[in-house]
């Protein structure tokens, strides 16, 4: 499978997440549907 770009749009919403609504880095990669060092990033 090849690897999968994140662009900055997706970026943005995934720190909207965690910082504004508080939300887990965990809950927001299930979420997302993405890695979860890729939302730690």
């Amino acid at each position: 499978m090849p690897k999968k770009t994140l662009t900055a749009e997706f970026k943005r919403e995934c720190v909207e997440f965690v910082i504004v609504h508080g939300y887990e880095h965990k809950d927001v990669a299930t979420a997302m549907n993405a890695g979860l060092s890729s939302i730690q990033r």
